[in-house]
């Protein structure tokens, strides 16, 4: 218990601090108090379910992953229907994986988008970027203005942090793999 409880005030200390988070603003994004977070760092409560799962919610990682020791997994595995879905109408786009690369913040989407259907995103803030591979279907993405079309196996890059869209064209149901990355200071 005490390996598990060791991993956990390592991990959600690493992930509050990777994610430049303050144990206030953790307890306002999580419903968690910030006394309870405080003795999960120090290592002195054993935490509710819920609190784990609050937890691992708002760092988009498994619960496993918080209790798991620091460094005790080389592969990082995501299976196929895993992930946190997001309301991106008329999209539909599941997080996939959130993670902090050293001051960036990596997220992964596979994404859906219905023939004809179109997502406009204003911005994803100052130095973002997305990356999409189109996987099947047609896409038309990129800035408001400068979008490129894409096929399957195309893949394309463009600067996020302005008016942004994602468009299916063609008869049939783009799919395509996105990656967002933000620049954290």
């Amino acid at each position: 218990m005490t390996e598990h409880l060791s991993a956990l005030a390592a991990n959600v200390k690493r992930l509050r601090e990777s994610h430049g988070l303050s144990l206030a603003q953790l307890a306002d994004r999580t419903g968690v108090a910030k006394a309870t977070l405080f003795k999960i760092e120090s290592q002195r409560t054993n935490p509710t379910l819920s609190t784990l799962t609050s937890l691992s919610t708002a760092f988009s990682v498994p619960v496993a992953q918080l209790i798991t020791p620091p460094g005790a997994d080389e592969i990082d595995i995501v299976r196929a229907g895993a992930g946190l879905s997001l309301d991106n109408s008329p999209a539909r786009a599941v997080l996939r994986k959130s993670m902090m690369i050293g001051q960036t913040l990596v997220e992964v989407l596979d994404l859906e988008i219905e023939p004809g259907d179109a997502d406009v995103t204003v911005t994803h803030g100052p130095g973002a970027r997305e990356h999409v591979l189109v996987r099947s279907g047609h896409m038309v993405v990129g800035p408001v203005g400068a979008q490129v079309d894409l096929g399957p196996g195309d893949y394309a890059t463009y600067p996020s942090d302005r008016p942004h869209q994602w468009v299916a064209a063609g008869d049939e149901v783009a799919r395509a793999w996105v990656i967002h990355t933000f620049v954290r200071p």
